[in-house]
């Protein structure tokens, strides 16, 4: 493991408030987080580490289960501590998601060195900065790499961690929610739960905790296929050769993305929609088609796979994986469900089940355009073949997604983060935890009976 050098200037009252901090029974500060600001570029790991009272590093927390970090008893504290310069400039210089070294304390236990950095896209990273480079959010996502400096180190078995800071979500459920959806109807999702995070001893407030797809993800999933290729955000009808390569998450080292190709390939050469339908068969299976979209339309995702962005001449969607876990065979696997739980008659693009004739149409999409999903291949062909969806929809609003269900689960949510969320030290985006938690329960029925429309050929 890499050596610790301490920092020559540390005052007393900076260490006393390191060493309060370790003790996970300690508040912190209640301030709100230090806004961007220094000067100076990410340390990569070379810069002075502050002293940290917690302890030699605890090996019980790197090859413990996740599954115990994804139920813990209570919301548990990640303490990271570096030079003060250099959380400054790691805020000045967020865009560039470049890790620097920081010490972690899990509940007042030892971790290690780890990489740590800002995460996101631009709704919740590009845009928090104005022209003048300043953050005008109240706070970043986050990640940390907990192999960055000793490629051994794991925590709790994982290599990364995401924590979301849920900028348009006050009540902090609404990714978990969704992964717990998916999982119910068989789909593989990533683990999430929350977090409290501190930075030298100071509050950043309480973040989801979301487990990263990659190698770690797969081999849990699929223990008899661990080691297959991982694609982040590169959809078959639109994808290049070079276009897989680049966005190759795993085995980047020894890249063979011949199957992914040739599934791409197969699908845009398909002449009429039933060939389109036989590839997804053979390649992933309509029935996982089915309820993958049955859960994307139940939390109304306005972020995900059927939202093309377009400029007028390209288009793209995001916010998926697809995994190749055996020779022709692919999953796909959600990802960042935030933007979920909410219906805004504003987006106008059709919804994936509708045909469209003129494919030349965009439609106003928050700052931008989309098209119509059905312009794609895949959902033009699964736009014909609906009986799979419907009856997938069905099982989801019978179970999962009833109301009592839901309920249960967002009361259960609330009583596990509400102490946490209340203390939390940022702003709330639209109003406050408790209202936004009653607006979730609310808005259950009303996505309900959305969901049943759209079954039914209501657009």
């Amino acid at each position: 493991m890499k050596n610790f050098r301490f920092a020559s200037l540390i005052s007393l009252l900076a260490l006393q408030l390191v060493v309060s901090a370790c003790d996970p029974g300690s508040s912190g500060s209640a301030e709100t987080s230090p806004a961007a600001g220094g000067a100076g570029g990410g340390t990569g790991g070379q810069s002075a580490t502050v002293p940290v009272d917690c302890g030699a590093v605890d090996p019980s927390l790197e090859n413990a289960d996740a599954d115990e970090l994804f139920s813990y008893p209570h919301v548990p504290t990640f303490d990271f501590y570096l030079p003060e310069a250099d959380w400054q400039a790691l805020q000045k210089n967020a865009r560039q998601e470049q890790y620097t070294d920081a010490q972690l304390c899990f509940e007042g236990k030892l971790v290690g060195t780890v990489g740590l950095r800002f995460k996101g896209y631009y709704g919740s990273l590009y845009n928090c900065f104005d022209a003048q480079g300043q953050m005008i959010c109240a706070r970043l996502s986050m990640k940390a790499k907990f192999s960055e400096y000793d490629s051994d180190l794991r925590f709790f078995g994982l290599k990364r961690l995401n924590f979301n800071a849920y900028r348009f979500d006050d009540s902090r459920m609404k990714e978990r929610l969704t992964y717990d959806l998916y999982r119910a109807m068989g789909i593989a999702a990533p683990r999430a739960s929350w977090a409290v995070l501190r930075v030298n001893g100071v509050s950043q407030g309480l973040y989801g905790m979301v487990e990263q797809v990659d190698g770690r993800f797969t081999a849990d999933r699929w223990p008899d296929s661990p080691d297959g290729n991982l694609y982040k955000e590169v959809w078959p009808t639109l994808a290049t050769p070079s276009q897989a390569l680049a966005d190759l998450t795993t085995n980047e080292d020894q890249a063979d993305v011949s199957a992914f190709v040739a599934f791409a390939d197969s699908l845009q050469n398909a002449t009429d929609d039933a060939q389109v339908l036989q590839i997804l068969d053979d390649n992933m299976g309509l029935d996982s088609w089915a309820r993958y979209m049955a859960v994307d339309d139940a939390v109304v995702n306005y972020d995900g796979i059927t939202y093309f962005w377009t400029d007028g001449v390209n288009s793209n969607n995001h916010n998926f994986y697809f995994y190749e876990r055996a020779p022709d065979k692919f999953v796909l696997i959600p990802w960042d469900e935030e933007s979920t739980f909410w219906i805004d008659a504003a987006h106008a693009a059709p919804h994936w089940t509708q045909i469209q004739e003129d494919c030349s149409l965009t439609y106003p999409y928050w700052d931008g355009l989309a098209r119509a999903p059905a312009c794609d291949p895949i959902f033009h062909a699964l736009a014909g073949a609906l009986d799979g969806w419907r009856a997938a929809a069905q099982e989801l609003l019978d179970g999962p997604f009833s109301v009592e269900n839901m309920t249960q689960n967002i009361d259960r949510f609330e009583t596990y983060i509400g102490a946490e969320a209340h203390v939390d030290p940022t702003p709330y985006m639209y109003g406050t935890f408790d209202s936004a938690v009653q607006n979730l329960r609310n808005s259950v029925p009303a996505q309900r009976d959305r969901l049943e429309r759209l079954m039914a050929g209501e657009y």
